[in-house]
């Protein structure tokens, strides 16, 4: 049966011809820098769906992060928090601090997907893969989040409000990896909350989604708000005139 016979979703995609693991990060960024068409992949939740409705094409190789320590763990030090690039949601939502100092991402962590999709997608694979629709990305805008990015003997930081440059696109550039988001606790004036709207009760794409942050003085009044608002436009929008 030919291909433009079938369905959509029967057709087949793109050909993994190599999966290539290294036990170390810099092992990883070399690999990179000498083949910058390798793919990173952690969870592969949004990837391997990507790849195959993405039609026929020439073969991929697979760079597969999970082997990397150095991309595990959450940390909280000194006012920030830290989390790995190979953090699942499910880590985020069942950490015992998290809920605590990030509130709106241990919300919206609990929301993603079905719990094994949570327990393989990474937060850092929601950001690299850029939809608005991903519901991670309103609550890190919200708690004012950074990105760190690694290359082969480089790294930079962006501010996540500057990582996206359109729909489903990125400032990451061939060869750079994402090794970590960073962003600071919530203050003791400080409060926040992460909601969405879906066509269903559960495992539903967000029709709309929103992370809030404010901060109030004493007598109660809001003098700052951070609020992040997704699925309405090409990338999540932070509401800076709100």
């Amino acid at each position: 049966m030919a291909a433009e016979s079938l369905h959509p979703v029967q057709r087949p995609g793109r050909h993994i011809d190599l999966v290539l693991r290294f036990p170390s990060l810099s092992e990883a960024l070399v690999a990179l820098a000498d083949d910058p068409s390798i793919i990173p992949v952690a969870g592969g939740t949004d990837l391997l769906l990507d790849l195959h409705r993405g039609g026929p094409g020439e073969p991929v190789t697979l760079l597969d992060l999970t082997p990397i320590r150095e991309l595990r763990g959450i940390t909280i030090a000194d006012g920030i928090v830290r989390l790995g690039a190979l953090t699942t949601h499910n880590d985020v939502a069942g950490h015992p601090e998290l809920p605590v100092v990030a509130l709106p991402l241990a919300q919206a962590c609990l929301e993603i997907g079905s719990p094994q999709l949570r327990n393989r997608a990474t937060i850092a694979g929601n950001i690299a893969t850029a939809s608005p629709a991903n519901d991670t990305i309103s609550a890190l805008l919200a708690l004012d989040a950074m990105v760190v990015i690694a290359s082969n003997g480089a790294e930079r930081t962006v501010r996540l409000d500057d990582f996206f440059t359109g729909f489903r696109s990125t400032v990451l550039q061939p060869g750079e990896l994402i090794t970590a988001i960073e962003f600071p606790t919530l203050g003791d004036s400080e409060s926040g909350i992460w909601a969405k709207l879906g066509n269903r009760a559960a495992q539903a794409i967000s029709v709309v989604h929103l992370g809030i942050v404010v901060d109030r003085a004493d007598d109660g009044i809001v003098r700052d708000a951070r609020i992040a608002i997704g699925s309405v436009a090409a990338r999540v929008e932070v509401l800076h005139d709100a």
